[in-house]
C-alpha cells in the first residue's frame, strides 16, 4: 500500500537551463586541476552553454592544500553566483572536503532569493542539505563538473535531462532493476532526500541537519570501512532521521573493500540488511548514484515513487519550472 501523501511539502524548484545559458563553476570543497577543469568546460561549450569560473576553483591554502582557497573565498564564489542575474546555473567543480565549512559564511537570504540549478555530489551533500533547510528549493545530487566527461551515454543524459527540464512526471530513472536488490518490498512516495551517508551524519545536531519526514532516503558513500560506515548510518538512526523517512534508495560504498580483509568479513549489503531492514520502509540497494562510475542523477527536494519490489524509481513531478 502506498503510504498517505497527502501532506507533502512542496518545494520550490529553479528554471530549467537550456543552451546558451551561463553557469557558474564554483568550488564550495577541494580544489580541481586544471587539466580536468578546462576539459570539462568544453565539453559544456560544446553543449551550447557559457561558462563563468569562481575565483577559488583553481586555489589553494598553503596550510590546507585540501582546501580551494579560503573559506570567504569559496563562500563569496558562492554568494557571487547566486546574486548574479547573469548566472543561470552553479555546477560544483569537485567534492572532496570543505563545503560543510562554508554553510556559517553563506548568505542565505540572497541564496533564498534567487533559486537556481545547483549540482554537484558527495561532500557536496552538505550545501544540498542546507539548501533544502534554510533556501528551500530543489537541488541535484549529479556528477560534478571534473568528471561530466569521463560519463557513459545514460549517465549524461540523466544528467542533462534533469537539469534542462526534459523528465517530467512519470519519468522512470534509466536504473537497470536487475541490478538492484529488493530490501524491503513495497511501494512508497515522498520527496527525495539525502545523498553522502557520512556528510548527512556530521549534519546531525546542527541547524543544517536533514529532514527525512516523509521523504526516500538516498544512501551512498566512498571509500569507508564497514565499520565506519556502520557508526554514521547509526548516528542518523540514533537521531531519529531514518525513523521518520517514508522508504530508502541505497547505492553502495565505493572502494570499501580497501578497508577490509581478503576475503572480507563483512560487506554493505550486511549493514543495510542489519540497520535498514528492520525498520520495515520499502528499501532497495545497488541503485546507480553518486561515487559509481556512471551515476544518474537525483533531482532533491522533488517528489517520487519508489517500487521497491519492481526496483523502479519513478518522478511524480518535473524536477525544474
Amino acid at each position: 500500500m502506498v503510504n498517505s501523501f497527502e501532506k507533502r511539502i512542496i518545494m520550490r524548484k529553479p528554471r530549467r537551463i537550456q543552451p546558451g545559458d551561463t553557469i557558474g563553476i564554483a568550488s564550495p570543497s577541494s580544489p580541481v586541476k586544471q587539466i580536468e577543469l578546462e576539459a570539462n568546460i568544453a565539453l559544456l561549450h560544446e553543449h551550447g552553454y557559457r561558462t563563468v569560473v569562481g575565483d577559488s576553483v583553481l586555489a589553494t591554502v598553503s596550510c590546507n592544500d585540501y582546501l580551494a582557497g579560503t573559506d570567504s573565498q569559496r563562500a563569496a564564489d558562492i554568494d557571487r553566483m547566486f546574486a548574479d542575474d547573469s548566472i543561470d546555473a552553479i555546477f560544483c567543480a569537485r567534492g572532496g572536503y570543505g563545503a560543510t565549512r562554508l554553510l556559517n559564511l553563506l548568505d542565505w537570504d540572497i541564496i533564498r532569493a534567487n533559486p537556481k540549478v545547483f549540482t554537484g555530489y558527495s561532500d557536496i551533500t552538505s550545501l544540498h542539505t542546507a539548501i533544502a533547510r534554510h533556501a528551500e528549493f530543489a537541488t541535484y545530487y549529479s556528477p560534478n563538473v571534473a568528471t561530466l566527461a569521463g560519463l557513459d551515454a545514460a549517465s549524461t543524459d540523466s544528467f542533462w535531462q534533469m537539469v534542462e527540464g526534459m523528465a517530467h512526471a512519470d519519468f522512470v530513472f534509466a536504473a537497470d532493476p536487475n541490478t538492484m536488490q529488493t530490501l524491503v518490498p513495497g511501494l512508497v512516495r515522498g520527496r527525495l532526500a539525502g545523498g553522502c551517508l557520512s556528510l548527512l551524519a556530521h549534519a546531525c545536531g546542527s541547524q543544517y541537519a536533514p529532514d527525512f519526514t516523509d521523504c526516500i532516503v538516498l544512501i551512498e558513500d566512498v571509500g569507508e570501512s564497514i565499520y565506519r560506515a556502520d557508526r554514521t548510518l547509526i548516528q542518523l538512526r540514533n537521531a531519529g532521521l531514518l525513523d521518520t523517512a517514508a522508504g530508502f534508495v541505497v547505492g553502495t560504498i565505493t572502494r570499501w573493500q580497501a578497508h577490509e580483509a581478503d576475503p572480507p568479513q563483512n560487506s554493505p549489503d550486511a549493514l543495510w540488511q542489519d540497520i535498514l531492514a528492520p525498520l520495515g520502509k520499502p528499501t532497495i540497494t545497488g541503485f546507480p548514484f553518486g561515487h559509481e562510475p556512471n551515476p544518474l542523477t537525483l533531482p532533491l527536494g522533488c517528489h517520487a515513487e519508489l517500487d521497491a519490489t519492481a526496483r523502479t524509481l519513478t518522478l511524480l513531478e518535473s524536477p525544474t519550472s
